[in-house]
């Protein structure tokens, strides 16, 4: 990129010639990595050109300009990484670990509930090749940390699912954190007490298929999911790339007493909880008639709200809930492709941000054009945060800011993961966890001259700058090759996978899945014309 573009000093000739070194392979002890320049946390300000970095033993040993680390490290290989820019590796705060986005649920971007549904329509998937390719797709775009939601695939091993995403994740080198999500209510529809009359409605068949004894979903009860995090921890809690936390898909999904017994081990533990709120209309207006006085009111009376929860989604908060959650300290995550793709609506960040919430970002596996790009989906949440903020009467100039934008995908998200100082940001001692992003890739006639160097990388860049990711100071990915992982061997367990997805679990589904749609739909739809009419009159 010109120089005089960005405003900045130029590189000397000494500089670069101090850079005609051998080139450094990941999994050497030390490395001194060479760009033009890096930016180690959010804050555009701290961007430092003609700086190197020094990986040793996995963490960053040193932060320094490149002639200065070269000098006190003269035996240390060196990597040169011309017209590119290190920054922290990218945080994906929300993903399900799949690879597939709407292949495996449903034909088409159908609204979630129903989606949900059809996956008792269909073969359960075998986590553990979803997880290696959806942590190989994210280490070629950047992202060195994600969190694995944990959802369940329904095969009646929630244990062994979990067990074999991990085995995808540690293959990988992906750093993962692992959420062990459970429910005690609620699993057909919601609120639970509407299932008699609900079944009363289907056909004797549909009827019949929906009750009969089926596989468990999760672990089971709270004793039970407890105990399922104590073996995790116990066998996994050592390794350096993984972490865990509990989940849970909405508060409509479980009961007070589950939901207080697990917060209580989570607190002992010293883990985080992972809660999706208001994801749809249908979320939110379920939790209307559960909880009449405010749902977020029930979760604080039970002493959830603090910076120990993240909730995901929050597509619904009204002004007075996002004041709350500003109030207890709780962080946000948004997946705008996927709120998007399944007509759920647009969070509204612009508040979020203004009330000082930390908002982080991911993907849900359905990001807006199939692809999984975190930079991509950042410049739609930027964009749809404008749109909101002018149709619900905020600012119409308003806008995330840079550095907003950039703690989106590193220090906000490391913080909504439970990763706070270990992730998002590059320092001293931390762990050696960044991406190299090429500078070309953002040159061309079109390149705004005003705007700063960060700026042009929020506005134009891509994951297909992306030339190298590097986690725990192993280089995961360079330059269109992942370090270490078979993609031909990936990608055909990965269509395996997707044929089985396809067959259908039991032979009358085909034919009954129409009928418990349109009663879904009905269902639902009911719940949100009489949540409006309660919110209109109040």
């Amino acid at each position: 990129m010109p120089r005089s573009a960005l405003t900045l000093p130029a590189r000397s000739d000494a500089h670069r010639a101090s850079l005609e070194r051998d080139l450094g392979e990941g999994g050497q002890e030390s490395l001194i990595l060479a760009p033009d320049y890096i930016l180690p946390s959010y804050d555009p300000e701290g961007l430092l050109p003609d700086f190197a970095i020094l990986v040793q033993e996995g963490k960053i040993a040193a932060i320094d300009l490149v002639t200065s680390l070269i000098e006190a490290h003269p035996d240390v290989a060196v990597e040169r990484l011309p017209d590119c820019i290190i920054l922290p590796g990218l945080i994906n705060a929300h993903q399900q670990g799949r690879a597939l986005t709407a292949a495996p649920l449903t034909p088409g971007d159908d609204l979630l509930d129903n989606a949900l549904m059809v996956r008792l329509a269909r073969t359960s998937l075998d986590p553990y090749p979803l997880a290696l390719a959806a942590a190989s797709d994210m280490l070629s775009h950047g992202v060195s940390t994600a969190l694995h939601a944990g959802a369940s695939q329904g095969t009646g091993d929630y244990e062994g699912e979990l067990r074999a995403a991990l085995r995808g994740y540690l293959e990988a080198g992906l750093r993962a954190v692992i959420c062990v999500s459970s429910i005690d209510q609620g699993d057909i529809v919601s609120p639970s007490e509407d299932l008699p009359g609900f079944l009363d409605r289907l056909s004797p068949e549909l009827s019949a298929l929906l009750t009969e004894p089926s596989l468990p979903i999760y672990a089971g009860s709270a004793e039970d999911t407890i105990a399922l995090m104590g073996r995790l921890l116990a066998e996994f809690g050592a390794e350096p790339t993984l972490t865990f936390r509990y989940a849970f898909p909405g508060p409509q999904y479980v009961s007070d007493g589950f939901l207080a017994k697990i917060a209580a081990d989570a607190a002992q533990r010293g883990i985080g909880l992972h809660l999706t709120l208001y994801e749809s209309q249908v979320d939110w207006a379920v939790c209307q008639a559960l909880y009449p006085e405010g749902v977020l009111v029930r979760l604080d009376r039970l002493g959830l709200l603090s910076p120990a929860l993240t909730i995901v989604q929050g597509v619904w908060l009204s002004p007075t809930e996002i004041e709350l959650l500003a109030a207890r300290g709780v962080c946000t995550v948004s997946t705008p492709g996927s709120n998007l793709r399944l007509r759920h609506g647009i969070a509204r960040l612009g508040p979020l941000l203004r009330a000082g919430i930390p908002v982080a970002l991911g993907t849900n596996n359905r990001a807006l054009a199939d692809d999984e790009d975190m930079l991509s989906e950042l410049r739609l949440a930027a964009g749809l945060a404008r749109v909101t903020d002018i149709s619900q009467g905020g600012p119409w100039d308003d806008r995330p800011t840079t550095a907003e934008q950039l703690a989106m995908l590193t220090e906000n998200a490391a913080r909504a993961i439970g990763l706070a100082g270990v992730a998002g940001q590059l320092v001293v001692g931390g762990p050696a966890d960044l991406m190299a992003l090429s500078l070309q890739g953002i040159e061309g006639p079109s390149l705004d001259l005003e705007a700063s160097l960060i700026d042009n990388i929020l506005n134009r860049a891509s994951a297909r700058d992306v030339c190298l990711t590097m986690v725990g100071g192993e280089i995961r990915y360079r330059e269109g090759a992942l370090q270490g992982i078979d993609r031909a061997r990936v990608s055909g367990l990965l269509r395996e996978a997707l044929t089985y997805s396809r067959a259908a679990a039991d032979p009358l589904w085909p034919e009954l899945w129409s009928e418990l749609r349109a009663h879904l739909r009905h269902h639902y739809g009911a719940k949100i014309k009489l949540a409006r009419q309660r919110l209109n009159s109040a």
